[in-house]
C-alpha cells in the first residue's frame, strides 16, 4: 500500500523560521500568511488547511485582507433598492463610529475585541438603544462577508449588551394633546392630532393624501410615506407589509381634516400636509413650529413629533385596547414591538385596575353572604 502524499510543503528559512505552502482548491500554491517557530507548528497548520478543503470549510485568504472601509463601501453599493433613509443612517453610523477605529483593517483581521472596543465607545456618548441600532448595522456588514465567503465567523457573532433602563417619554392627555392642538395654530392643528391620536410616523403623516382619507367610512389609509435623507425627498410605498394598513378615524380628527382640507383647498391626489409655500413639508420647517407650541402650552420640551406616536399608543392602552389592535393601528410587525416601544400605562389606567379588581372582589363575597 503507497504512502499518502504529503498536503503542501515546508521550508526552513534563513531566519530560522518554517513556511508552510499548500495548493488550494485551484491547484495554486499558497503561501500560509505567518511562519512558524517549529516545523511541527507548520505541519499542524498545513493540516488544518487540508481537512478544511476537504470539508469544503475553506475561505482564500487573499479575500479576508480587503480592508474594513473598502468592503463597506461595497455593502453600502451593494443594495440599489435600499431605501435612501436607510442608506444614509448605514453610511453614517459606518463613517462616524466604525471606520475611524477599523477602516484601514484587513477584514479578516478583526477580532470580537475590535469591535467590542468600537461598541464600548459608542456606549460612553450614545444611548443604548442607538448603540443597539447601530450594532445592527456592524452586524450585517460582516454577515454579509461571511456568506460572500471572505471571513468564516462574524466578530459581531457573540456580541452582547446591557439592555440598559428605558427611555422615560414624555406622554400626555387628550386633553393635553387637544390643548396642543389649539396653541399651534390652524395649518398643523391636524397634523398634531393624525399624530398624537392615530399615532402616524412623521414620514406617514406628510405622505398622507386627500385621497387616502375615506371620509364615508370614516377611515384613513396609510399607503406611502415621504422621507429626507440628505436633503433628498423620497416618495415611497409603506416599508412593510404591516405598515400599510387603514384604520378607523374617531368623528372629531375627521371633522379636523375636512376641516383643512377645506381652509387649504386639497384636491384628491394632493398631499394634506404641505409647507408655508405648498410643497413637501419638511421636517426641520414643522419642528420649530412644533417646539414653540409645546413651550407655549407648558408640556414637557422633550416631546418631539414622533413623541406623539408614544402618546397615541399610551391613549390606546388607557382606553383598554387589545395589544394586537394597537399593533395594527401603528403598523407594527408584532404586538411586542408595541407595548414595548409605546405603550406608556397611565396612572389612571392603572388605577381603574385596582378598582376593577375591587369590585370583582365585592362580587365574590356578596355571592358568598347570599349563600349563607
Amino acid at each position: 500500500m503507497s504512502a499518502r502524499r504529503q498536503f503542501g510543503s515546508i521550508r526552513k528559512l534563513p531566519s530560522g523560521r518554517w513556511q508552510a505552502r499548500y495548493p488550494d482548491q485551484s491547484g495554486k500554491l499558497l503561501v500560509g500568511p505567518t511562519t512558524f517557530t517549529t516545523r511541527a507548528d507548520a505541519s499542524r497548520y498545513l493540516a488544518r488547511m487540508q481537512a478544511d478543503i476537504e470539508r469544503g470549510d475553506w475561505l482564500d485568504p487573499r479575500l479576508g485582507r480587503i480592508t474594513f472601509g473598502d468592503w463597506t463601501a461595497q455593502w453600502l453599493a451593494s443594495n440599489p433598492a435600499k431605501r435612501a433613509t436607510t442608506l444614509a443612517r448605514d453610511s453614517t453610523v459606518l463613517s462616524k463610529h466604525a471606520l475611524p477605529m477599523l477602516g484601514d483593517r484587513p477584514l479578516a483581521s478583526i477580532t470580537p475585541a475590535d469591535v467590542k472596543a468600537v461598541v464600548d465607545r459608542m456606549a460612553s456618548r450614545l444611548a443604548p438603544a442607538t448603540v443597539r441600532t447601530n450594532i445592527g448595522v456592524l452586524r450585517a456588514v460582516f454577515n454579509a462577508a461571511v456568506e460572500a465567503e471572505i471571513i468564516g465567523r462574524s466578530p459581531v457573532r457573540s456580541l452582547r449588551l446591557p439592555k440598559g433602563d428605558a427611555a422615560d417619554r414624555p406622554t400626555l392627555t387628550l386633553a393635553e394633546v387637544l390643548h396642543l392642538a389649539d396653541v399651534i395654530g390652524p395649518r398643523y392643528r391636524a397634523l398634531i392630532l393624525v399624530g398624537g391620536v392615530l399615532g402616524l410616523r412623521w414620514s406617514e403623516a406628510i405622505g398622507l393624501r386627500v385621497c387616502d382619507v375615506d371620509f364615508l367610512r370614516r377611515s384613513l389609509m396609510v399607503s406611502q410615506t415621504i422621507s429626507e435623507a440628505e436633503g433628498r425627498l423620497a416618495v415611497a410605498p409603506t416599508k412593510s407589509r404591516s405598515s400599510r394598513r387603514t384604520m378607523s378615524i374617531p368623528q372629531f380628527v375627521l371633522d379636523e381634516l375636512a376641516a383643512h382640507i377645506a381652509r387649504y383647498r386639497r384636491s384628491a391626489d394632493q398631499l394634506i400636509f404641505v409647507g408655508p409655500k405648498g410643497g413637501v413639508l419638511r421636517r426641520t420647517v414643522a419642528a420649530r413650529t412644533f417646539k414653540c407650541a409645546v413651550d407655549t402650552a407648558g408640556l414637557d420640551d422633550r416631546l418631539t413629533f414622533h413623541g406623539l406616536r408614544h402618546v397615541a399608543a399610551s391613549l390606546l392602552v388607557e382606553a383598554g385596547e387589545h395589544p394586537r389592535v394597537i399593533q395594527q393601528r401603528l403598523g407594527h410587525a408584532t404586538a411586542r414591538l408595541s407595548m414595548e416601544l409605546y405603550a406608556h400605562v397611565p396612572d389612571a389606567a392603572d388605577r381603574d385596575v385596582a378598582l376593577h379588581l375591587e369590585r370583582a372582589y365585592e362580587a365574590l363575597e356578596g355571592r358568598k353572604d347570599r349563600a349563607q
